[in-house]
């Protein structure tokens, strides 16, 4: 499951993005980049041609544009990894779990789990509960406006959620199977940029 996480988390987000779950085609981005192109090809394009990292300046042109179009998937998968970490410091899925239920998103956490829709979070729940110094951090970090991150957050969080719940609850094995896939993403970010 680990090796296909980050595939399965960002076939699932742009996909919903695109109208549906079902759009996404029969074969999902691929780690490796390889025949159909997929996420490898992707960030390469964007850490090759001039895109964000982690040395990037707000000053700095976002490669991501100003929203909607491809720039929002782009901003997608390079916000997935610090979605992720982000998920991994503040103590795993179900302490995050836990933060949005102290929040009363009790309903959309729960949806996120179960094997049903997920429940879309309210535009001001992402300021609540990652936090504005959070996403001031990581808009500097990318580049881009800090509406942009959190609206990239409220798409991403759910996906990672329901990825790491595939049977509909909070297993022993989620945060192991989120650390693997962001072994998983270190390793490609590696091999698409190397110092």
């Amino acid at each position: 499951m680990a090796n296909n996480l980050i595939e399965q988390i960002l076939a699932g987000v742009l996909s919903s993005t695109m109208g549906g779950r079902g759009q996404s085609g029969a074969q999902g981005p691929s780690l490796d980049g390889g025949a159909g192109g997929g996420l490898g090809d992707l960030l390469g394009g964007i850490l090759g041609g001039g895109g964000a990292s982690a040395g990037s300046t707000p000053e700095r042109r976002s490669p991501f544009g100003g929203g909607g179009g491809g720039g929002g998937g782009a901003l997608l998968a390079v916000l997935l990894p610090l979605a992720m970490q982000w998920v991994q410091r503040n103590g795993g899925l179900g302490a995050v779990l836990g933060k949005f239920q102290q929040k009363g998103y009790s309903q959309q956490a729960a949806s996120w789990v179960s094997t049903g829709e997920n429940e879309a979070m309210p535009p001001h729940a992402i300021d609540e509960v990652v936090g504005l110094d959070e996403l001031t951090r990581m808009s500097q970090q990318l580049g881009v406006p800090e509406q942009q991150v959190a609206d990239g957050f409220a798409q991403l969080l759910p996906e990672v959620v329901n990825q790491l719940t595939p049977q509909g609850d909070v297993t022993g094995d989620a945060d192991d199977v989120l650390n693997q896939g962001m072994s998983d993403m270190q390793a490609l970010l590696a091999r698409l940029n190397p110092r």
